[in-house]
């Protein structure tokens, strides 16, 4: 029983160092986006302000006594003002995508500008990671 959750585990671990989730449309630069997404998060904050609480659990001895609290705080708003901001982002055309890294093989030693402008994704397109951040590059279209 260990060892097909310890593989699954590990499996789902290395496949965030594949590929990456983004909010993404055609046609938009890196900037159009960040700025898309800045205002659906603000009209997200607006509707659902953060609304902390904190809840009391107790602590026990080893005889079962409660000898003390701890507090544990969280924002009830959360997941709301989460689905309201990804809500907002696929009503200006948005949808979530994962995008590959590209494979060392792929690359070959040869050299690839940043696309500017997200196209249609294709198998051509993957993203790489940069001092900058990550980028898209085509493959089809090396420098």
């Amino acid at each position: 029983m260990k060892k097909p959750f310890l593989t699954g585990c590990l499996l789902v671990a290395l496949s965030g160092c594949t590929e990456f989730s983004t909010m993404y449309q055609p046609g938009k630069t890196k900037t159009e986006r960040n700025v898309d997404q800045a205002q659906c998060n603000r009209l997200a904050a607006d509707e659902f302000p953060p609304w902390i609480v904190t809840d009391w659990w107790p602590i026990y001895n080893a005889a079962g006594e409660v000898i003390g609290q701890r507090p544990e705080s969280y924002d009830v708003n959360e997941g709301r003002r989460y689905t309201a901001a990804r809500e907002c982002m696929q009503s200006k055309g948005y949808a979530r995508v994962t995008i590959p890294y590209c494979k060392d093989e792929q690359l070959a030693g040869r050299s690839y500008a940043p696309i500017t402008v997200a196209p249609e994704l294709s198998p051509n397109i993957c993203g790489l990671r940069t001092d900058n951040g990550r980028v898209l590059i085509d493959l089809t279209k090396p420098i």
